[in-house]
């Protein structure tokens, strides 16, 4: 099995992703199940195969222990470590190629706290995994904020310690001259850094050595950036090449389970 985690800020797309991703590799005879890891999401584009809201969600978390909003994400997330086992037996019982996990929407109760790397672990032991980290496509599109997204990437990238794809996601959204712009900074951060100090000096020095760690970490350790929407199905033949390339060494699914048989 290989096993792709979608992750990403909210709004980000992920469960749209999922989606997409889930159709494209089942149109290409490749069996694939979705997994739910949002304790709190009241609604998703796609019928996950495998669910945490069958175990514990929320609502419940904050009836039992008296907790608001935010403390129930934070206790449902942490509460969620005990039905990993259940999750797993589930995954394996329906036998995937691959697994698309969807993790929860506010990304950094999932990504920072140590429960979150102890679930991926757990899910993902003895199978190769990615994680594709998602840009919405108009906060690409701005310097600034793209600049922070990438280091909160790289955020993550520590965290989870999986090889890890950037996925813009609603390219459909953006003209093609900006979406060019956004490969550009990518292939030369130092352009990102023009951008912005045409328009704020004040953190110069700051923005100077942002912009030295995207040149000397994000580039060596990012795997691949792809270009998708989920609405028009733009990139996932690209998003498909590029999760293969890091779990199988661009061989697909079966070509390399054959090759690992003999």
């Amino acid at each position: 099995m290989y096993f792709v985690y979608v992750m990403g800020p909210a709004g980000s797309g992920k469960s749209y992703l999922t989606q997409a991703l889930y159709n494209w590799l089942q149109d290409h005879g490749l069996d694939t199940v979705t997994v739910n890891l949002d304790p709190a999401v009241s609604w998703l584009p796609y019928e996950p195969d495998v669910d945490i809201r069958d175990y514990i969600t929320v609502e419940e978390v904050m009836k039992r222990y008296n907790l608001g909003p935010n403390g129930g994400l934070v206790a449902t997330i942490d509460l969620s470590i005990e039905f990993i086992d259940r999750i797993v037996d589930e995954i394996e019982g329906l036998k995937p190629n691959y697994v698309i996990i969807d993790t929860p929407g506010q990304m950094e109760v999932f990504a920072f706290r140590s429960s979150g790397p102890t679930i991926i672990s757990a899910l993902t032991e003895g199978n190769k995994a990615v994680v594709l980290f998602l840009i919405e496509s108009l906060q690409a599109v701005k310097p600034s904020i793209f600049l922070s997204i990438l280091i909160l990437s790289l955020a993550a990238l520590f965290s989870h310690k999986l090889p890890q794809l950037l996925v813009v996601t609603k390219s459909d959204l953006v003209s093609e001259e900006l979406l060019k712009k956004v490969k550009q900074w990518i292939e030369e951060p130092a352009l990102i850094g023009r951008n912005i100090m045409k328009n704020d000096s004040v953190y110069l020095q700051l923005y100077g050595d942002a912009i030295d760690i995207i040149e000397n970490v994000v580039n060596r350790f990012i795997q691949d950036i792809v270009y998708t929407s989920a609405v028009t199905g733009e990139g996932m033949d690209e998003l498909y090449g590029a999760i293969q390339r890091v779990v199988a060494g661009g061989e697909d699914f079966y070509t390399e389970e054959y090759s690992q048989v003999l």
